[in-house]
């Protein structure tokens, strides 16, 4: 008796799939996937936290391009945050020299610009910055 109770439960569970579950490929490769990515993320987060994030900013600047538009000249500029640490309100100076005179100087100020990133900005002057030497300076900057 006790013996056919058991065979009826075995029958009844392998009918209704309440056996032994078996874990498809499908879900190993995405349980893979997702551990690669959880691993990375982690091993990413360390090293930023291990050896980045000491240090002031260092803003490098450079001219991406100058355009004319008809009234003004339009200085593009790059400012790459190569340091540390996070730059806000960050003012960047371009002054046109003629025979180490300085003709003109406009300003742009950036708002933020994290560590290891860079911010796009522009300057405008009435002279041609081709005809004269364009110089860039970092003004200053303050603690986000």
């Amino acid at each position: 008796m006790v013996e056919a109770a058991r065979r009826d439960r075995d029958d009844a569970r392998a009918r209704s799939g309440a056996g032994p579950a078996s874990v498809s490929w499908l879900a190993w490769i995405a349980s893979g996937i997702g551990l690669l990515l959880f691993v990375g993320s982690v091993g990413i987060l360390g090293y930023e936290g291990l050896f980045r994030g000491d240090g002031d900013p260092v803003i490098v600047l450079s001219v991406d391009g100058v355009t004319h538009d008809g009234q003004r000249w339009h200085a593009r500029i790059r400012a790459e945050n190569t340091g540390g640490s996070a730059a806000a309100r960050a003012r960047v100076a371009g002054q046109l020299l003629s025979d180490g005179a300085v003709v003109e100087t406009a300003e742009v100020e950036f708002d933020y610009i994290p560590a290891g990133s860079t911010q796009r900005g522009g300057l405008y002057f009435d002279r041609d910055p081709a005809a004269h030497d364009l110089r860039l300076r970092v003004l200053g900057y303050s603690d986000p």
